[in-house]
Protein backbone atom coordinates (compact mmCIF):
# COMPACT_ATOMS: atom_id res chain seq x y z
CA UNK A 1 0.00 0.00 0.00
CA UNK A 2 0.99 3.20 -1.05
CA UNK A 3 0.74 5.68 2.08
CA UNK A 4 2.25 8.74 0.51
CA UNK A 5 -0.94 9.65 -0.72
CA UNK A 6 -2.41 9.97 2.72
CA UNK A 7 0.34 11.39 4.32
CA UNK A 8 -0.61 14.16 1.40
CA UNK A 9 -4.03 14.34 2.44
CA UNK A 10 -3.46 14.54 6.14
CA UNK A 11 -0.86 16.86 5.64
CA UNK A 12 -3.02 19.02 3.17
CA UNK A 13 -5.71 19.13 6.02
CA UNK A 14 -3.37 20.40 8.49
CA UNK A 15 -2.11 23.06 6.53
CA UNK A 16 -5.61 24.57 5.73
CA UNK A 17 -6.48 24.38 9.07
CA UNK A 18 -3.27 26.56 10.08
CA UNK A 19 -3.92 29.14 6.73
CA UNK A 20 -7.67 29.15 7.44
CA UNK A 21 -6.36 30.94 10.98
CA UNK A 22 -3.91 32.71 9.67
CA UNK A 23 -6.34 34.31 6.73
CA UNK A 24 -8.90 35.17 9.61
CA UNK A 25 -5.83 37.66 10.81
CA UNK A 26 -4.96 38.74 7.73
CA UNK A 27 -8.60 39.39 6.82
CA UNK A 28 -8.74 41.75 9.77
CA UNK A 29 -6.77 44.22 7.92
CA UNK A 30 -6.44 43.18 4.05
CA UNK A 31 -8.92 42.48 0.94
CA UNK A 32 -10.30 39.25 0.44
CA UNK A 33 -8.68 39.94 -3.40
CA UNK A 34 -5.64 41.27 -2.43
CA UNK A 35 -5.01 37.95 -0.22
CA UNK A 36 -5.99 36.00 -2.54
CA UNK A 37 -3.46 37.69 -5.32
CA UNK A 38 -0.60 37.22 -2.85
CA UNK A 39 -2.04 33.14 -2.43
CA UNK A 40 -1.31 33.17 -5.88
CA UNK A 41 1.78 34.89 -6.43
CA UNK A 42 3.16 32.74 -3.70
CA UNK A 43 1.69 29.76 -5.65
CA UNK A 44 2.87 30.93 -9.08
CA UNK A 45 6.70 30.98 -7.49
CA UNK A 46 6.90 28.31 -5.84
CA UNK A 47 5.39 26.18 -8.51
CA UNK A 48 8.00 27.67 -10.90
CA UNK A 49 10.98 27.20 -8.59
CA UNK A 50 9.89 23.56 -8.63
CA UNK A 51 9.64 22.92 -12.07
CA UNK A 52 12.66 24.76 -12.65
CA UNK A 53 14.26 22.17 -10.06
CA UNK A 54 12.76 19.47 -11.61
CA UNK A 55 15.11 20.30 -15.53
CA UNK A 56 11.91 22.63 -17.08
CA UNK A 57 13.17 25.47 -19.14
CA UNK A 58 11.84 29.06 -18.18
CA UNK A 59 10.38 28.99 -21.86
CA UNK A 60 8.42 25.89 -20.75
CA UNK A 61 6.69 27.03 -18.34
CA UNK A 62 5.10 29.42 -20.62
CA UNK A 63 4.05 26.46 -22.77
CA UNK A 64 0.96 23.73 -21.71
CA UNK A 65 0.73 20.75 -23.29
CA UNK A 66 -3.21 20.09 -23.27
CA UNK A 67 -5.21 18.97 -26.14
CA UNK A 68 -7.67 21.24 -27.62
CA UNK A 69 -9.98 18.54 -26.23
CA UNK A 70 -9.14 19.25 -22.54
CA UNK A 71 -8.65 23.13 -22.81
CA UNK A 72 -12.42 23.80 -21.93
CA UNK A 73 -12.02 21.89 -19.18
CA UNK A 74 -9.25 23.17 -17.69
CA UNK A 75 -10.56 26.81 -17.85
CA UNK A 76 -13.70 25.52 -15.96
CA UNK A 77 -11.37 23.92 -13.05
CA UNK A 78 -9.12 27.32 -13.00
CA UNK A 79 -12.62 29.50 -12.89
CA UNK A 80 -14.36 26.86 -10.32
CA UNK A 81 -11.07 27.07 -8.06
CA UNK A 82 -10.75 30.52 -8.14
CA UNK A 83 -14.25 31.46 -7.45
CA UNK A 84 -14.09 28.51 -4.62
CA UNK A 85 -10.89 30.20 -3.24
CA UNK A 86 -12.38 34.21 -3.03
CA UNK A 87 -15.81 32.38 -1.87
CA UNK A 88 -14.02 30.71 1.36
CA UNK A 89 -11.75 33.84 1.87
CA UNK A 90 -14.83 35.96 2.09
CA UNK A 91 -16.75 33.51 4.39
CA UNK A 92 -13.57 33.29 6.52
CA UNK A 93 -13.87 37.11 7.05
CA UNK A 94 -17.63 37.29 7.43
CA UNK A 95 -17.99 34.33 9.02
CA UNK A 96 -14.78 33.59 11.22
CA UNK A 97 -12.16 30.68 10.01
CA UNK A 98 -14.19 28.26 12.66
CA UNK A 99 -17.49 28.49 11.40
CA UNK A 100 -16.15 28.29 7.30
CA UNK A 101 -13.93 25.71 7.85
CA UNK A 102 -17.07 23.68 9.52
CA UNK A 103 -19.40 24.47 6.91
CA UNK A 104 -16.41 24.06 3.94
CA UNK A 105 -15.96 20.60 5.38
CA UNK A 106 -18.81 19.51 3.83
CA UNK A 107 -17.32 19.83 0.03
CA UNK A 108 -17.51 15.25 0.31
CA UNK A 109 -20.49 15.42 -0.74
CA UNK A 110 -20.58 17.41 -3.92
CA UNK A 111 -17.56 15.70 -4.95
CA UNK A 112 -19.70 12.81 -4.75
CA UNK A 113 -22.41 14.07 -6.33
CA UNK A 114 -20.55 15.99 -8.89
CA UNK A 115 -18.63 12.53 -9.61
CA UNK A 116 -21.46 11.20 -10.87
CA UNK A 117 -23.15 13.80 -12.42
CA UNK A 118 -20.60 14.98 -14.52
CA UNK A 119 -18.40 11.50 -15.12
CA UNK A 120 -20.46 8.72 -14.80
CA UNK A 121 -18.65 7.94 -11.29
CA UNK A 122 -19.84 5.41 -9.20
CA UNK A 123 -21.43 6.97 -5.95
CA UNK A 124 -21.13 3.98 -3.15
CA UNK A 125 -23.31 4.11 -0.35
CA UNK A 126 -20.71 4.46 2.12
CA UNK A 127 -19.28 7.72 0.71
CA UNK A 128 -23.15 9.06 0.59
CA UNK A 129 -23.75 8.42 4.13
CA UNK A 130 -20.33 9.98 5.22
CA UNK A 131 -21.29 12.54 2.96
CA UNK A 132 -24.57 13.70 4.72
CA UNK A 133 -23.15 13.14 8.53
CA UNK A 134 -20.49 15.29 7.38
CA UNK A 135 -23.26 17.93 6.82
CA UNK A 136 -25.24 17.20 8.86
CA UNK A 137 -22.30 17.21 11.59
CA UNK A 138 -21.65 20.56 10.14
CA UNK A 139 -25.10 21.92 10.00
CA UNK A 140 -25.48 21.00 13.79
CA UNK A 141 -22.58 22.67 14.86
CA UNK A 142 -23.13 26.14 13.14
CA UNK A 143 -27.00 25.83 14.30
CA UNK A 144 -25.92 25.00 17.98
CA UNK A 145 -23.12 27.96 17.88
Amino acid sequence: MNYSGYVLAVLASVLWGLTYCLDERVLASLSVFKLYFLHCLCGVLVSAAILLVQGHSPGSLMRFDTSAASLPLVGLTLVTATAAALCILGSIQLLGAGTSAVLEISYPLFVALFSVLLFQGQLHSQVVIGGMFIFIGAAIIVLAG
